[in-house]
């Protein structure tokens, strides 16, 4: 600035007719007789000048984002100094920031720096919103930046219409039950209370985390205790927001059956493993005026702390479940357990026979309930028809698998001839009005060519009695036959001794491989390494994760506890017992080992956090760099 400045002063005494190089008055204006030779001068220093005014630009990094997280807005000056500038007030957005940067280069002589103020900017209310032009003073000059547009759309955390304000911070919304979360299970079906033995009852499932907090599953739902057993699982669960005991909830909603063989009041003792991210605030102060420290903009920050959690239901009493037993009273003979409510859809019978030749049946079942415990159809009159095992085909009309058509194919064969009536049918128990029902189709003519086929007679259990022998006082002999004479070749030389020989070393050899192969299984050693591998790669797999959400303090620390998993297994110590001192005396400085360890501790004193996509791209390379080393 002060060259700048003394260089214009120079050539504005030039202009008036002062030479500034020799330090007296000219003889009239540069421009005239000699001072023609200082033109090429004043043109390159009005070149300068023009050279040196400043760049201002503002950028958004994405065009949209959902309510609740923020996306980052930038001022950069180029070859130019400003202080922070006034941000205008625009209703429902919201400014976070801001954090200023500058950065200085030297190239070809040439000076250039570079000067950013960088926001957080969002709204937790969806719609389109205009970030306004931005006026700046650089070098005493007013600059503005151009109006940038920023979609803001509705999010999966946001709060549903018509949900009951909730006045109270959102994380102190924590559940009573291990302070993570919880499960709740409850019937489906709105006017019963009560399920059956043998019924698959549709059940609502719903894992409650505190607002704020977010989870990965680790395994699938499942049952503690013997008492229930679940089925057909939704694959794809519902999220939502939710209201209990006057706290906010995030809701993660499953729909399933529940089964049970056991009559009584049972506990449904379900649990899920879950990976829980908490925002952590400890270092952040609230501010009732601040939108952005509400705990979705924690998000943004990326500041959450993760922990392995065990979310288990209720075990109240009012979240036990009534099973009744199905009722004896009016049970029809042929009922085989289905427990729902079906319908015959469809019954094909041939219209001519022949006796003694078989013909196939096809009845289509349809309806709702316990599928596989509904038996085949039965032809009648029993009596008339030798019926076969056939096939069943199931195909679901919706995605649990609690609606769909059975599809039953059999043989028959009829008994007599001449023309019968057929019909068939099946019972089940309906569970909404507790009474068992029996479906037949509608009776059918046939015409059956033949003879009656004979009756087949039951095969007598013959009884062998003794023979009474006059005289003996009603005493029976034991034997009464003479014994067969046995062969009195010896063991070792008869045909079957070697084949039995054989098969006894054979099964030996066996018994010696599958106790070498029990062993090496139960090693506890090789236990210990498939565990650490295991852990390893899990630790890769939240790396990952993490890396392609840009978050790097948890990539970070996610890639420290793979590389102490790896160590850990080769020198035979505690994984969470190495440090950063321990890898610089054991392993090379040169290694990606020592530099992500080094990486992680800073980052985890706050001294450097990573930024950038493509910062962390080249870390995940040094990390898979890293792993081969040690595997090495």
């Amino acid at each position: 600035c002060g060259l700048w400045g003394s260089l214009t002063k120079r050539l504005r005494r030039l202009a008036n007719g002062f030479d500034p190089w020799r330090g007296r008055p000219g003889s009239g204006s540069a421009f005239d007789h000699g001072g023609v030779r200082y033109l090429p001068l004043a043109l390159l220093l009005m070149c300068c000048g023009l050279a040196g005014a400043a760049d201002v630009t503002a950028t958004l990094d994405r065009a949209s984002v959902p309510a609740g997280e923020g996306a980052k807005f930038t001022i950069e000056i180029k070859d130019g100094d400003a202080r922070p500038p006034q941000i205008p007030q625009v209703p429902d957005f919201v400014f976070q920031g801001p954090n200023r940067g500058r950065q200085m280069s030297y190239f070809n002589g040439v000076t250039s720096s570079t000067t950013t103020f960088t926001y957080v900017v969002g709204s937790l209310k969806p719609g389109d919103y205009t970030v306004p032009a931005i006026t700046l003073v650089v070098d005493g000059q007013q600059v503005q930046t151009q109006p940038l547009k920023l979609k803001v759309t509705p999010s999966a955390n946001q709060q549903p219409q018509g949900l009951p304000p909730n006045n109270a911070p959102a994380n102190d919304a924590v559940p009573e039950e291990g302070g993570a979360g919880f499960l709740t299970v409850e019937l489906a079906a709105k006017d019963r209370k009560h399920a059956w033995v043998g019924e698959i009852a549709p059940v609502r499932i719903k894992a409650w985390l505190p607002e704020g907090v977010r989870a990965s599953l680790r395994s699938n739902l499942q049952p503690e205790g013997s008492a229930f057993t679940l089925h057909n699982i939704s694959p794809q669960p519902q999220q939502g927001l939710e209201m209990r005991d006057g706290k906010r909830f995030q809701t993660v909603t499953w729909y399933a059956g529940l089964s049970t063989t056991k009559a009584g009041t049972w506990p449904p003792d379900l649990t899920v493993n879950a990976t829980v991210s908490v925002p952590d605030r400890s270092q952040r102060r609230r501010d009732p005026r601040d939108p952005f420290s509400d705990p979705f903009f924690d998000n943004a920050m990326g500041q959450f702390t993760q922990k392995d959690v065990d979310l288990k239901s209720h075990k109240g009493a009012e979240a036990a479940i009534e099973v009744r037993p199905l009722p004896k009273e009016g049970r029809p003979a042929d009922f085989s357990g289905a427990v729902g409510k079906f319908k015959l859809d469809q019954a094909v019978i041939p219209d001519s026979w022949q006796t003694g030749e078989p013909q196939q049946l096809t009845a289509v079942v349809g309806g709702e309930g316990n599928f596989k415990l509904l038996r085949r159809p039965d032809l009648l009159p029993a009596e008339n028809w030798k019926t076969y095992e056939g096939d069943a085909d199931f195909a679901a009309r919706d995605k649990a698998s609690f609606a769909g058509i059975q599809t039953f194919k059999w043989n028959a064969v009829p008994r007599k001839g001449g023309t019968q009536e057929a019909r068939i049918s099946f019972s089940y128990f309906d569970p909404d009005t507790a009474r068992y029902e029996t479906v037949t189709s509608q009776p059918k003519r046939i015409a059956v060519a033949g003879a009656d086929l004979k009756e087949e007679p039951a095969p007598a259990a013959a009884e062998d009695k003794p023979k009474k022998i006059p005289g003996s006082d009603n005493l029976a002999p034991q034997h009464t036959a003479d014994s067969g004479v046995r062969s009195l070749t010896p063991l070792a030389f008869r045909p079957a001794f070697r084949p039995a020989l054989y098969s006894a070393g054979g099964a030996v050899l066996l018994g010696l491989v599958l106790g070498r192969l029990r062993s090496v299984k139960t090693d506890p050693q090789r236990k210990a390494r498939a565990a650490a591998e295991k852990a390893a790669h899990a630790a890769l797999h939240e790396a990952e994760s993490f890396a392609s959400r840009g978050d790097a303090s948890g990539f970070f620390a996610a890639a420290r506890r793979a590389l102490q998993v790896r160590l850990a297994a080769l020198w035979s110590r505690p994984a969470s017992a190495i440090t950063l001192a321990d890898v610089v005396t054991r392993v090379s400085d040169d290694s990606p080992v020592v530099r992500i360890f080094r990486e992680a501790d800073r980052i985890e004193y706050g001294r450097a956090i990573p930024s950038g996509t493509e910062s962390l791209t080249n870390w995940r390379a040094l990390l898979q760099d890293a792993m081969k080393s040690l595997a090495a």
